[in-house]
Parts: C-alpha cells; sequence; structure tokens
C-alpha cells in the first residue's frame, strides 16, 4: 500500500494524471458551449427549424441530468479508473459519430449518447483528481480543477467560432477524437484503480427509468408543444400523461425507497430546496442566453461565427473573474447572501441592457452586458451552494449535491426549450400584428412608397417584417431571462441568512 500511495503522489505520475483529467473535462465542458455558434450553420446543414436545432443542446444536457445522479453507483460496481476510461471512450465515438450527422434526428441521438456517456467524467474525474494529490496539495488540485471547468465558457464560444468558419461546424465534435485518444491513453497507463465496493449499493431501477422517461418526455412536450399547437396535439397529450405519470412515481420511489436514485426527502431542509430552485433559475438564465445570442449575432447582425464567439467570451471572462472573487469574499465569511444578492442585480442589469437591443446595435453593446451578466452569474453560484448546503451533515452533502446539480442541468434543458418556443411563438405573433397593416388597402403606405405597392416592393417589405418580427421574438426572450433574475431575489432572502462557522467547501459542480 506505502509502495502504491508513493507512486500515486510521484511528481511525474500525478503531472500525467492531471493532464489526463484536465484534458477529459475541458473536453467535456466544452461540448456544452463549443456548439452554440455554429447552431445557425448547423440548421442549415441538417436542415432543421430553429426549435428543432435547439434539441443539440437539449438532447445532451438531458442525458446529463438522467446519469449523473448514478455516478456513485457506477464507482461502487465499476471502479473510478474503468468508469473514467469507459466515460472518455464513448464521449469519444458519440462525438466522432455526431460529427458525421446528416439528419436533425441522427445528430440529437448522437449528442444524447454523448451525455449519456460522458455524465461521469467530471464527478469522477474530481474524485481522480483529488486523490492523486498529497492531502496537503489537495486544495491546489480543487482550484486546477475549478480553472478547467471555468474556461469552458472562455473558450467554447471562440473556438466554436473558429473550426466553423475555417474547416466546418463537423470540427467542433472531431477536435474530441484527438484530445480524447491522449486523455485515455494517459487514463489507462497512470490512473490508479479505487472507488469499487465489494458490496455496492442496489440501484434502484424502477426510480431510474421513471425519472429517465419522465424528464424525456417533460423536455419532448416543452420543446414541441410550439410546433404541434400544444394540447390540440394527440402526441403531446400521451407525451403528458406519460411525463406526469413517470414523474409522480419518480417522486413517489425517491421518498419511499431506502437507498433511492436521488433522495428527495433532503428536500425538507428549506435552504437546500429553495437553493435548487435558485440553481435551476441559474440554469435557465445561462444557457437560455447562450441559445438566444448567437441566431441574433449570425442571423439578424450578420457577424461571421468567429466574431460571434469572440462578442460572447467576455461572459465567460466575467463568470470566471467574479467566481474567483465570490470564493475568495466567502472564505474571509462574507455574507452569501449578500453575495449573491450581488449577483443577481448585475445579472439583471446585464440583461437589462439587452432589451434596448436593435438591428443596429453596434458591438459593444453586446460585450459590456455580456460581460457583467457573467460577472452576476459567478457571484451567483458559488454563494448559492453555500447556503443551500450550510446546514446539511457531511453525508447529506453528498447526497444534496446530486439533487443540486440535477436541478442545475434540467433548468438549462428546460430554460433552453421554454427560450426557443418564446421566439418562435413571439415572432409569429409580431408577424401577425405587424403584417396587419402593410397591405395595399393602407392609404399611408401607398404615400410613403408613392404609389401602389409594387412585386418588388412586396417583396422588401416581406423581408424587412420578418427581419423586425424575428427581433420582436428574441427581445421577448430577453425579458424573460431578465425576469428569471428578478424571480432570484426573493428565494434568496427565503434562504435565510447563514452562520458559517467555517470556510464553505466549495464543490465543483458537474
Amino acid at each position: 500500500m506505502a509502495h502504491s500511495d508513493a507512486h500515486t503522489h510521484s511528481t511525474a505520475n500525478t503531472v500525467a494524471i492531471t493532464f489526463a483529467v484536465m484534458a477529459s473535462i475541458i473536453m467535456n465542458v466544452l461540448d456544452t458551449t463549443i456548439v452554440n455558434v455554429a447552431l445557425p450553420h448547423m440548421q442549415g446543414g441538417l436542415r432543421a427549424t430553429v426549435d428543432q436545432v435547439s434539441w443539440i443542446l437539449t438532447s445532451y444536457m438531458l442525458a446529463m441530468v438522467i446519469v449523473t445522479p448514478m455516478t456513485g453507483l457506477l464507482v461502487e460496481r465499476f471502479g473510478q479508473r474503468r468508469l473514467m476510461i469507459a466515460s472518455v471512450a464513448g464521449f469519444v465515438f458519440a462525438s466522432a459519430m455526431a460529427g458525421q450527422a446528416h439528419s436533425i434526428v441522427e445528430m440529437v441521438i448522437w449528442r444524447f449518447l454523448q451525455g449519456l456517456l460522458g455524465a461521469s467524467m467530471v464527478p469522477v474525474g474530481q474524485a481522480v483528481l483529488v486523490a492523486s494529490y498529497p492531502p496537503e496539495r489537495r486544495g491546489v488540485a480543487m482550484a486546477t480543477l475549478g480553472m478547467g471547468i471555468m474556461l469552458g465558457p472562455v473558450l467554447g464560444p471562440i473556438l466554436g467560432g473558429y473550426l466553423t468558419d475555417d474547416a466546418s461546424w463537423r470540427w467542433c465534435f472531431y477536435v474530441n477524437v484527438p484530445v480524447g485518444l491522449l486523455a485515455l491513453f494517459l487514463l489507462a497507463r497512470h490512473v490508479p484503480e479505487g472507488g469499487q465496493s465489494p458490496h455496492p449499493r442496489p440501484i434502484d431501477w424502477q426510480g431510474f427509468l421513471a425519472m429517465a422517461l419522465g424528464l424525456g418526455c417533460a423536455q419532448a412536450v416543452l420543446s414541441l408543444g410550439d410546433q404541434d399547437d400544444w394540447f390540440s396535439s394527440q402526441t403531446i397529450r400521451a407525451l403528458s400523461v406519460v411525463a406526469a405519470a413517470s414523474l409522480v412515481l419518480f417522486v413517489w420511489r425517491s421518498l419511499t425507497v431506502e437507498r433511492p436514485i436521488v433522495n428527495l426527502r433532503l428536500l425538507q431542509n428549506r435552504a437546500l430546496a429553495l437553493g435548487s430552485v435558485g440553481i435551476a433559475l441559474f440554469g435557465l438564465a445561462l444557457y437560455g442566453v447562450m441559445v438566444i445570442l448567437p441566431f441574433y449575432l449570425q442571423e439578424h447582425m450578420g457577424y461571421e461565427a468567429q466574431t460571434a464567439g469572440l462578442v460572447m467570451a467576455p461572459q465567460g471572462i466575467g463568470a470566471m473573474i467574479s467566481m474567483g472573487l465570490a470564493g475568495r469574499l466567502l472564505n474571509r465569511r462574507a455574507n452569501p447572501r449578500a453575495v449573491a444578492l450581488t449577483g443577481i442585480a448585475l445579472g439583471a442589469l446585464g440583461s437589462y441592457l439587452t432589451l434596448s437591443y436593435n438591428l443596429h446595435i453596434s458591438m459593444a453593446w453586446v460585450i459590456w452586458p455580456g460581460f457583467i451578466r457573467g460577472l452576476g452569474l459567478g457571484f451567483i453560484s458559488i454563494p448559492l451552494f453555500t447556503i443551500a448546503f450550510t446546514s446539511l451533515t457531511r453525508q447529506e452533502t453528498a447526497e444534496g449535491s446530486g439533487i443540486f446539480n440535477l436541478m442545475r442541468n434540467l433548468g438549462g434543458s428546460v430554460g433552453i426549450a421554454l427560450v426557443t418556443t418564446i421566439i418562435s411563438e413571439y415572432t409569429q405573433v409580431a408577424w401577425n400584428q405587424m403584417g396587419g397593416h402593410i397591405t395595399p388597402y393602407v392609404p399611408l403606405l401607398a404615400v410613403v412608397l408613392h404609389g401602389p405597392v409594387t412585386a418588388v416592393q412586396a417583396q422588401s417589405l416581406g423581408q424587412m417584417l420578418g427581419q423586425h418580427a424575428a427581433m420582436r421574438g428574441i427581445l421577448d426572450a430577453f425579458v424573460f431571462v431578465f425576469w428569471g433574475f428578478i424571480v432570484l431575489i426573493p428565494l434568496v432572502l427565503l434562504m435565510g441568512n447563514p452562520k458559517i462557522n467555517r470556510p464553505p467547501e466549495l464543490v465543483v459542480e458537474s
């Protein structure tokens, strides 16, 4: 055992493990953001609508929501090393297949498998990385991991933009193959076995299947409802019934089974319950903006993918700065509720500024609101975690983290669906409202055009009408994100003012 520990903590081996784990985690985190600026190009290449192409993001996040709570149980059965290798190998394979997809259905399937196979990568990588460092240097391990995770929102849009413009949107997926293969080689060579239990806990398969079916059907209702005219569609009605029944069964199993997939009994703790709702709203705001901006910038402002990625990156830079500041403030016994409220104010301000967007704004009006909003996001996430977990025991913290991460990813997944629905629905409403005033029988229009409307003028007016109607839909989506921040204020106030007797243990979220 002593020899094994010496090997594990040797400098060369630690560097190799760190490199392997960080390559895996950055690859996983980047795939949440790298495709954002490529979505308009993928929409054309896959012949999909805005609603349909949003599933490229949604399916990935939904799969992670489903599998992440099972990570601990899978480690007990297969061990950290084997699970990490299997996750990276599966993720690389699914990435390669997503890159060659030629239809939206094919792409969604491979993206779902990407999320399914890679969901365990971050939490298991965190455990492997911490175990590879001696106790006195584990703070360095967590800082390294945190920096890697924070690089995703910064590098994702930039890298995605360059790959899309200089190669093809398919390279947003192909780029994972060489990185993943290198990580696999290092993982197989340097990561020791660990975490496997001779008596693993039983898996509540009924609860797991009910959760997967319920969340999947609910997501389908939110994503497909608008284009199928909601409950006038027999398919939407059937999906709604299955979703409701499955989620009721999941909740019942979680409250009655001794070892459920997700221990919902912990939600009796007010701080954790409100914090989980808050982090869901955080995910909604974060991922909602990530869907709105690429389409706005590329489809209506005429930006290339590279430029769109560069002007979106400051939001990630702002989040990176504020997360570091938030950690320092909390370690110095700052009031977590005050830090969170500061973040909400910044996030709301950055979102409020977007409500004045139009088809002719300057680049600075995209960069600065994004940076301010990013500052807010960083100040919100860590204090929310701190407040939610202050009153939990160490054993409850591990289970509560599963709820917290599930709600964050679920909020993002639902947010993407709602934002695309709002854009589609209110674009059509605006088209009908404004289009009703553009007819040959409107006297003022004939005066402006110096005569009856010609065919060329009608075509030009139709294009202008489409652009302005889409802008109305985008602004309504920004209003939705803005109110997402505002609703966070009473939630944080209701969570109470925790008394922290020790520096908070900032667990990196998967």
